[in-house]
């Protein structure tokens, strides 16, 4: 969950992030005494207009060069680097584009210091603040030891992330409340350079989706839950025609006690995952509520969750919408029932000859790709590779790669062996569909909780060093 602002800043051919957050106020900018502030840094001496970002670029490159301790042709500068002068505190580019240095010392001596190292003025001094950079990263090293040792409390729960940025480290809370500020200090840590960040109250939220359109439906899989409900789980249908995409990403609103729909606080920090629900399928998922961060009310919840029906550039993107409830009354939650298939996705089907049809699906599709892909049972992905070296034939004259794909049954079992990529020699391509064979049954692929068949595809190389 830690979500660091402040990186290395590395130069070259392999990768360049800023040991620094890049984006500052103006505000900080402003407040630097005059004498710090470059009177051209837009400017070289001959007066030619440099790009922007060229100027902090060029310096930042020449301070690798100096103090950076990277791989052979990868230049870059850190803080956190063994060479970096003591008198350095931390560095960031500010919003016009400059170059600001954190120091420690007299910033007069410190700026003739950096002006001979760097050969230039272009840039800022930014006199001892409360914290260098170097000092947050020791304080947020601290912290991450205490995140790890809290992770699964109620107080950590409600943290979405932290990270060192310029002068403070940030902490965005689900709800940043004081007392919930207050609670992190006394069970977590304390700090003067913490800075706490995220709504304090539910913000306002009137969108609305839409819940059953041009064959997809979205649908939770009961209509009440408990309030004390830490996961809802929905179903999404589509019988589009085509296939439809989705992702890790979603919220959910609630209505309050004067009927204004809010923003419901979760943590909706989420990494970037495209799925794949392909046409006459669902995709089922769970959402998580935070009662313990949150204490949730009786009353009507809508979440939300954004699809795309077909090409993910022209396709059709929808905002769909389910709506559920929040319940305290045992007598309702005894008697709540699952959500019904929608009439659209049944076409005329009964529920139960829906089901018996997607059951036959499961048994006899072969899909490409699932949740849960299949798996060699001993030692996985290295653990093929190793059964296929070790059963390559002594006898093998020849070199090159064959392509074998093959379906892994519900049970493990391996069928449909076949060449799809020859390796333009008999012999060979004989030897990998041998190997294949060879193979123990497979842990099946799962999709939905459920065994299902999937097509994989594995390369068999021939060396002949390797193979006699």
């Amino acid at each position: 969950m830690e979500n660091r602002l402040l990186l290395s800043v590395c130069i070259g051919g392999l990768l360049f992030t800023f040991a620094c957050n890049i984006s500052t106020s103006r505000k900080s900018a402003d407040t630097m005494p005059k004498d710090s502030i470059s009177e051209t840094p837009a400017h070289n001496m001959s007066g030619r207009e440099v790009p922007a970002q060229e100027v902090p670029m060029r310096l930042l490159e020449k301070l690798g060069e100096l103090y950076g301790d990277n791989p052979p042709g990868v230049v870059g500068f850190s803080v956190e680097s063994k060479k970096c002068p003591d008198f350095i505190g931390g560095i960031y580019i500010d919003d016009r584009d400059t170059l600001v240095f954190q120091i420690r010392g007299d910033s007069a001596t410190v700026r003739k210091q950096l002006e001979e190292i760097l050969g230039s003025k272009e840039f800022i001094v930014e006199p001892g603040l409360t914290y260098t950079q170097k000092e947050l990263l020791v304080i947020n090293e601290k912290l991450t030891e205490r995140w790890r040792q809290l992770e699964r409390t109620p107080v950590m729960r409600n943290v979405i992330s932290t990270g060192v940025g310029t002068h403070a480290i940030e902490i965005c809370l689900i709800v940043n409340t004081p007392e919930k500020q207050k609670e992190f200090r006394e069970n977590v840590m304390d700090s003067p350079a913490f800075r706490f960040t995220g709504p304090e109250v539910p913000p306002i939220n009137t969108t609305e989706g839409v819940n059953d359109i041009k064959g997809v439906a979205l649908r939770p899989e009961y209509t009440v839950y408990s309030t004390e409900t830490k996961q809802v789980k929905f179903i999404l249908y589509n019988h589009s025609g085509g296939p439809v995409y989705c992702g890790a990403h979603y919220y959910i609103t609630y209505e309050d006690d004067k009927g204004v729909w809010r923003k419901l606080p979760i943590n909706d920090f989420a990494v970037d995952i495209l799925y794949s629900v392909e046409n006459e399928d669902c995709w089922e998922f769970s959402a998580s509520l935070y009662p313990d961060v949150y204490p949730n009310h009786t009353g009507r919840y809508r979440f939300f969750y954004d699809v795309t029906i077909g090409d993910m550039q022209v396709g059709d993107k929808l905002l769909m919408m389910a709506e559920f409830r929040l319940s305290d009354s045992k007598q309702e939650l005894a008697q709540a029932t699952k959500t019904p298939v929608p009439e659209t996705i049944l076409s005329g089907l009964s529920e139960q000859e829906y089901r018996e049809k997607e059951e036959h699906l499961f048994a006899t599709r072969v899909f490409t790709v699932v949740e849960q892909m299949p798996e060699f049972p001993d030692g996985g992905h290295s653990g093929l590779l190793k059964f296929i070296e070790d059963n390559i034939s002594k006898n093998i004259t020849k070199e090159g790669r064959v392509a074998v794909s093959f379906v892994v049954e519900r049970n493990g079992s391996l069928s449909d062996i076949q060449v799809i990529r020859s390796s333009s020699y008999k012999e060979l391509d004989d030897e990998a569909i041998r190997i294949v064979r060879k193979m123990p049954k497979w842990i099946p692929g799962r999709q939905r909780g459920k065994p299902v068949k999937v097509k994989y595809t594995v390369p068999v190389d021939f060396h002949k060093g390797e193979n006699n």
